[in-house]
């Protein structure tokens, strides 16, 4: 990997067909979810920096190269056989990848090894340890559930909880709503593909060149060929930002225009 950058067209990989992306246009807005959702599961992975976990990264990410519209099932549906059945993307047990994903990040941000004591911050909630560090965690906040006091008295503390882990993060009462044009947008601006050569790149450690992007995902489309590298900067990677875990649930939420 000498090269570090992607600066023609022939550099993109042989597997990368826009061909492979035809599916796309009857995704239904659950199967733009699940594409989505696994997709940013993978590039969660890329940035632990963790090398425990490429191989999982390169064997997900083989599977999307060679059907990359092929079934995905939920992430959050994953282990409801023999487990909590509760499925739902908003309120749902926390799966021991998750925990140890959060140990590990703990870990390597106070440079601990096994059986290492974790000093003040044993006392830190989970959430005061991400907002103090430089990882991302989508804006989970992971808790502690007492099952032996009452139902009321757990829901009345999960609202005053609520309130104050809000003001505590700074993560706003606010609703995302998926429009058509969104579902739109996905497609147009062909989301999908553009993802995976961002993955793909982050993986080989390659930096792809905006007009490389602009010819091999939009050849066929002379108005943003004629914008170009502009096209990439000002309309597709805003975006692209847009399309954060919060769009993700809603688009799984989103019924009307399935």
């Amino acid at each position: 990997m000498g090269n570090k950058t992607v600066s023609h067209v022939a550099d993109i990989p042989d597997w990368f067909d826009l061909n492979n992306y035809d599916a796309v246009e009857t995704f239904s807005a659950a199967e733009w979810a699940a594409q989505l959702g696994h997709r940013r599961y993978i590039q969660w992975l890329l940035g632990r920096n963790n090398e425990s976990y490429a191989d999982d990264i390169l064997s997900q990410f083989s599977v999307i190269k060679e059907n990359p519209t092929a079934y995905i099932r939920p992430r959050f549906l994953l282990s409801l056989d023999g487990d909590i059945q509760h499925a739902s993307t908003i309120v749902r047990p926390m799966t021991c990848g998750l925990a140890h994903a959060i140990g590990s990040d703990i870990n390597t941000k106070l440079g601990l090894g096994d059986g290492d004591s974790l000093g003040a911050v044993d006392r830190y909630s989970v959430s005061r340890f991400y907002k103090d560090s430089d990882f991302e965690i989508d804006h989970f906040v992971p808790l502690v559930i007492d099952l032996d006091c009452s139902d009321v008295d757990i829901k009345n503390d999960f609202s005053k909880y609520l309130k104050q882990v809000r003001a505590f993060t700074g993560n706003e009462n606010k609703k995302t709503h998926i429009t058509k044009s969104d579902l739109d947008r996905l497609n147009r601006y062909r989301i999908l593909p553009y993802i995976d050569l961002l993955i793909w790149s982050a993986i080989e450690k390659r930096r792809i060149y905006s007009r490389v992007l602009v010819d091999t995902l939009y050849c066929d489309n002379a108005a943003i060929n004629m914008r170009g590298e502009a096209f990439i900067t000002e309309t597709l990677k805003p975006f692209y930002e847009k399309v954060n875990g919060a769009f993700i649930r809603a688009l799984h939420n989103c019924k009307h225009y399935d």
